[in-house]
């Protein structure tokens, strides 16, 4: 196979997601240009787990409001979604989710001061939705809603890229155990 050498470096899994963006790029533009063996790369893709998994802080209630909540949704197909075209950065962001990545859907509770969450899925891969549209495909926990609120990671946009050590450095010891996430040693 023509791609076999690119496809065995993203399962290996130690390409970032930044690595991984380019190699998507390069991909796509390969495929654009009529070389339809670069579809092998682009699949490969579509699971690759990024070096720097990370956290993301996902909120799931469009105008901040319940009655429009697309959680439940998200549950039921295993997906999640993200179309808020306005906004470059958020767009960029979620493009960049990766499989291994960790979605904790949040809503803001006090404004810039703590929120509340409601679920939490690993992305398994990335797929095309029947709009056309990027969606992850997500395992989502039977976790329910945490018993508390707790800091705001971030800021007050909908998807909100986080590291484990910030993560570690903002959560009380209870939201580990929700999560299902280890604590590194130094905490």
């Amino acid at each position: 196979m023509k791609y076999q050498a690119t496809i065995d470096q993203i399962n290996l899994g130690k390409l970032t997601r930044d690595e991984l963006r380019t190699m998507r790029s390069r991909a796509q533009a390969k495929l654009d240009e009529g070389d339809t063996e670069s579809r092998t790369v682009l699949q490969a893709l579509d699971s690759a787990v990024a070096k720097d998994s990370g956290i993301i802080f996902m909120g799931f209630c469009p105008n901040g409001d319940l009655t429009n909540r697309l959680d439940d949704e998200w549950k039921r197909q295993g997906i999640c979604t993200f179309d808020f075209d306005d906004s470059k950065d958020q767009m960029n962001l979620f493009r960049g989710i990766c499989a291994g990545d960790l979605i904790i859907l949040k809503k803001s509770e006090k404004f810039g001061q703590t929120m509340s969450l409601h679920g939490h899925g690993r992305v398994v891969g990335t797929d095309t939705g029947p709009d056309g549209r990027r969606l992850l495909k997500v395992n989502w926990s039977p976790a329910g809603l945490f018993p508390s609120e707790v800091p705001m990671m971030g800021c007050q946009s909908t998807v909100n890229l986080r590291s484990m050590q910030t993560v570690e450095g903002a959560m009380p010891h209870e939201f580990f155990e929700w999560a299902n996430l280890p604590r590194s040693a130094s905490t």
